[in-house]
């Protein structure tokens, strides 16, 4: 509700904030950002939270985030992420890129078609497998171009790609309690912690061989959108180092599950031996 929000998110749902001709501004949640879409553009500003994978508390770490999103999603959308723009004034009469010193930031990206995003396409059954063949194109292309991370780098090592599946389990094993669900998590564990033995040796040879890098880390269905006919890739994980530099058999698997996840596994597959075709891993 309007009436729940903060003096500055309310405000800035009046068109006369903005130095664009805006006749209405509507507003998107996330759980660590507020989303304002205002004409042509989109404001994204970041929460003030800081969470265990995340740190938005203070307004310098807001900004600094707010530049690291413009930085690394203008990688593959540099048409889409435009500026990072201060907020000026007060909270209850804010200023977009006015004189003074910020009171906050925004991320200002160029507005699309909601109706494009590929989990939307895929529900209206319009997903096709030239969509995927052309994605697999920018996935590949994009990764040939982002350099290997350090052999010495915590990234990739395989103690670090086991870390967040037992927090995981940590967290879920505290809030469900029922018993069923503890032994199926449990089975789950043993299962995680067996096939992490086994696999160890592979993660690190794959680190050794250049396969881990700064990738985009969050690569659902919800962060692809289809525009002029091409898929294009958006809103990477900009907080956390961790989650985003991975091995990029770890990228394609965020799209692979969710289209399995969306009743698609023909296109699941097509979409992974696209990839693989074009990067020879």
């Amino acid at each position: 509700m309007e009436q729940d929000l903060p003096p500055l998110i309310r405000a800035l749902l009046e068109p006369q904030c903005y130095p664009d001709a805006v006749k209405t501004v509507e507003l998107v949640q996330t759980h660590i950002s507020w989303v304002l879409l205002a004409g042509d553009f989109v404001y994204k500003i970041k929460k003030p939270l800081k969470l265990p994978f995340l740190d938005f508390s203070t307004l310098e770490r807001r900004h600094i985030c707010c530049q690291d999103e413009l930085r690394l999603n203008r990688r593959f959308a540099p048409d889409l992420y435009l500026d990072v723009v201060g907020i000026n004034n007060t909270p209850q009469d804010p200023r977009l890129g006015g004189a003074g010193v910020p009171i906050e930031y925004a991320v200002r990206m160029r507005r699309f078609d909601e109706a494009g995003r590929l989990d939307r396409v895929c529900a209206r059954g319009e997903l096709t497998a030239a969509h995927l063949s052309d994605l697999a194109n920018a996935v590949v292309a994009f990764h040939a171009d982002t350099p290997a991370l350090p052999p010495a780098s915590r990234f990739g090592m395989p103690r670090e790609v086991l870390a967040p599946a037992l927090d995981n389990f940590h967290d879920l094993s505290r809030l469900l309690r029922h018993e069923h669900v503890q032994g199926r998590l449990n089975a789950l564990r043993a299962w995680t912690e067996a096939q992490f033995n086994h696999l160890s040796p592979l993660m690190e040879a794959r680190k050794r061989a250049r396969r881990v890098r700064e990738c985009h880390g969050d690569l659902h269905l919800a962060n692809l959108v289809l525009i002029d006919e091409r898929v294009r890739m958006f809103d990477c994980i900009e907080f956390n180092e961790d989650l985003r530099c991975i091995d990029v058999a770890s990228e394609i698997a965020f799209t692979y599950i969710d289209l399995l996840d969306h009743g698609q596994p023909g296109l699941a597959n097509w979409f992974v031996d696209e990839v693989l075709s074009r990067n020879g891993d």
